[in-house]
């Protein structure tokens, strides 16, 4: 199965959006958008997921700028379409690897953990070069391995411990398939940024419990399909279990942990 398409159905995105997206993603959409240099009036968004930080470019860029906001995936982007009331907004399903827009288009192109999905990653960075703007600004981040990110870490070793069948081939991978700047590097300046810099950035997240934390990395997640296969009773002993070691060697509730990603920023 190409990484692409992982299966989500309708319920799957919004117990991401609900227990995943306040935890793992709020903190960097906030510091990504605080990355965006002047004003630019024509932004694009890859990959915008639940929203999050569509959110807050829509604040920040205010009606006198265009954010473009797609996501491959439409059940994402119904949540994101929720999520986000703002008119300087329009959103489209499309990919990442094959964008439906001009040479030179945007003056901002922002990718917040959504290369890694991609079943080809130079593409999406060869994309993002051909509709940026000449002096454009390109952001992107991916996150950093699975262990220096405990609470994920934690949550798939326990789901490969209880799981009797073999996963699917995409899960425990994506998530952390772009963790060396070398590489980040590279796929950059091979699409044709020349002035390149990546960074390890650390922020705090914070979920109001492990049990919550638990339900999104399970529950919100294509692998619940196969634990249902099992049987309810694993759901639950999965999520409890999570609970537990969460609490065990990172904190008791609130939790509160750190994140850590990179994140490559260029220009054309």
């Amino acid at each position: 199965m190409e990484e692409r398409n992982i299966p989500f159905e309708k319920t799957i995105p919004g117990v991401y959006e609900k227990y995943l997206g306040p935890y793992l993603y709020e903190p960097y959409a906030v510091y990504v958008t605080s990355r965006i240099k002047g004003y630019p009036k024509k932004v694009l968004e890859i990959g915008v997921g639940s929203g999050r930080l569509t959110n807050h470019l829509s604040k920040k860029m205010g009606t006198q700028a265009m954010i473009n906001a797609i996501d491959i995936n439409p059940n994402m982007l119904e949540i994101a379409k929720e999520k986000v009331k703002a008119s300087n907004v329009e959103f489209l399903v499309a990919d990442a690897q094959s964008l439906p827009f001009p040479d030179h288009s945007f003056d901002c192109v922002i990718c917040q953990f959504s290369f890694m999905f991609l079943p080809d990653k130079q593409k999406g960075f060869n994309e993002a070069w051909r509709v940026l703007k000449p002096g454009g600004q390109f952001i992107f981040l991916t996150w950093d391995k699975a262990e220096n990110n405990i609470t994920l870490h934690i949550s798939q070793q326990t789901i490969l411990e209880f799981l009797k069948t073999e996963p699917p081939a995409y899960f425990g991978k994506a998530y952390a398939a772009m963790n060396n700047p070398d590489e980040l590097m590279e796929y950059t300046k091979n699409a044709g940024f020349e002035n390149a810099s990546i960074e390890k950035i650390t922020l705090i997240g914070q979920s109001p419990t492990a049990m919550d934390a638990a339900i999104g990395f399970v529950e919100g997640n294509s692998i619940i399909k196969e634990i249902l296969r099992e049987g309810p009773e694993l759901l639950k002993t999965i999520k409890t279990t999570i609970t537990a070691r969460i609490h065990e060697q990172v904190s008791k509730d609130p939790i509160s942990s750190e994140l850590k990603a990179w994140l490559g920023e260029a220009f054309k």
